[in-house]
């Protein structure tokens, strides 16, 4: 029998900070976390990380029907202050093409954000922001990739999970390279339909050796949906690395993006996937294009300078970037927040066991001597990286701060909006996640 999670509770040596008393964005009081499935190799715990600004008790559970020894390892009560950290089992995580009841429900008695890391593995590892579940819906676009094909099976992935009984799934496939896929001992081409009902806290992933971008997943009550990869690249001169993140429902898309380079990577691979028949304008230094999308369309843009990149769309679109990687560490990915996503407040934690550990933040230029890290000015951070691009008619600073493991609360004094995506690096590996992208 495996060990009981791991917890650990610290509390900050800082003075208080005040945050918004409501929910806002991506911090909540309810959260549906499940793990997708990793390299066959991955082992360890699955890890969530959870911050609150004040004394809060955790009820964490999971499925009647899952098994009962898992079951016994997971649900419990605790109470914490400022940060705990929650280690899951590695039998947890999901498999694909099956239903399974491997889902687990977090309440917090005050506003807290969760971030999970699916495997305690040092070179295959990613994590991702966990959505609260006042902010789930009924309508969600997949986003993967094709990747660098290096001779293994490994397959793009993406897992969904139910909050309420009697939840009628379908989802619409769209597999890259007129690929078929088998669910439940049926075939599947791009533009059938599988339809399903499923129970609470059931879950299934779907995985194929193609790209399933533009999969259109609905149902009749909101679910969660993750996507991402097994283990893939970009690069042939980097090993393959798991990839994944919560995705947003498409009502909480958003229109105008800033897509900053991630900081020491080959570059960036931006994926812009739309719901609707729309334009598309990008910007990248001085390069613009202007495309139309479909429904579920997306487009790909490679970046491979040290360029902001801007993307405005006629109507709401979702964007994900992935972090190409290096000869020294290799890929990740994370939605990217839109600007009308971005918020004033955010505390998070920066994992252990990295190499190097980035925070960018993407401000309007007035208010970046108003925003404080740990209630410290901004110039007391190291700087790695900074450019000044207009949108919207602002003029925004892009910076990147290269900083150590631990809890971290950034805020604007003047309440100014701003994004935010951390992300680190180690040898063969990475990972990233936005500290916000759905609406406030």
């Amino acid at each position: 029998m495996s060990s009981l999670p791991t917890i650990y509770s610290t509390t900050e040596t800082t003075l208080k900070t005040e945050a918004p008393s409501n929910p806002t964005g991506s911090r909540g009081t309810e959260f549906f976390v499940l793990f997708m499935k990793n390299h066959p190799h991955a082992t360890g715990l699955l890890k969530t990380y959870i911050t609150t600004n004040n004394t809060s008790s955790l009820n964490i559970t999971s499925s009647r029907n899952l098994n009962q020894t898992m079951k016994h390892q997971i649900d419990r009560n605790i109470t914490f202050t400022s940060y705990t950290n929650i280690s899951f089992p590695f039998d947890l995580a999901v498999h694909e093409l099956t239903t399974e009841y491997k889902a687990v429900i977090i309440r917090s008695t005050e506003l807290s954000t969760v971030t999970l890391f699916d495997a305690d593995r040092s070179s295959t590892n990613d994590g991702t922001l966990v959505i609260p579940t006042n902010k789930l819906s009924t309508n969600y676009l997949v986003s993967t990739i094709k990747g660098y094909d290096f001779g293994f099976d490994f397959e793009n992935q993406f897992a969904i999970g139910i909050l309420h009984n009697k939840t009628q799934l379908n989802i619409k496939f769209n597999i890259g390279d007129n690929e078929s896929l088998v669910v439940h001992g049926q075939l599947f081409s791009s533009g059938n339909v599988y339809s399903h009902t499923f129970g609470e806290l059931e879950t299934l992933q779907v995985s194929h050796k193609g790209d399933l971008t533009g999969t259109y997943i609905t149902s009749n009550k909101p679910v969660a949906v993750f996507s991402g990869t097994e283990c893939n690249k970009f690069l042939s001169y980097t090993t393959c690395s798991h990839m994944l993140s919560q995705l947003p429902p498409i009502d909480q898309f958003d229109n105008e993006y800033i897509i900053p380079p991630f900081y020491d990577n080959s570059g960036t691979f931006i994926q812009v996937v739309s719901p609707f028949h729309s334009n598309v304008n990008t910007i990248t230094g001085n390069s613009t294009s202007r495309y139309h999308l479909n429904d579920q369309e997306h487009k790909n843009i490679t970046v491979t300078t040290d360029n902001v990149t801007i993307v405005k769309s006629e109507r709401p679109v979702m964007v994900t970037g992935y972090a190409m990687g290096s000869q020294f560490h290799d890929p990740y990915m994370t939605v990217i927040p839109g600007i009308n996503q971005y918020l004033d407040y955010y505390k998070i934690v920066v994992p252990d066991q990295y190499r190097d550990n980035y925070l960018c933040v993407i401000i309007p230029t007035g208010s970046s001597n108003n925003l404080h890290i740990n209630q410290l000015s901004i110039g007391q951070f190291n700087t790695v990286y900074q450019r000044a691009v207009d949108s919207s008619g602002k003029t925004f600073n892009v910076r990147t701060f290269r900083v150590q493991e631990g809890v971290y609360t950034l805020k604007t004094t003047d309440r100014e909006p701003f994004g935010l995506i951390v992300y680190g690096h180690r040898t063969d590996d990475g990972y990233g996640f936005a500290g916000n992208f759905v609406l406030p």
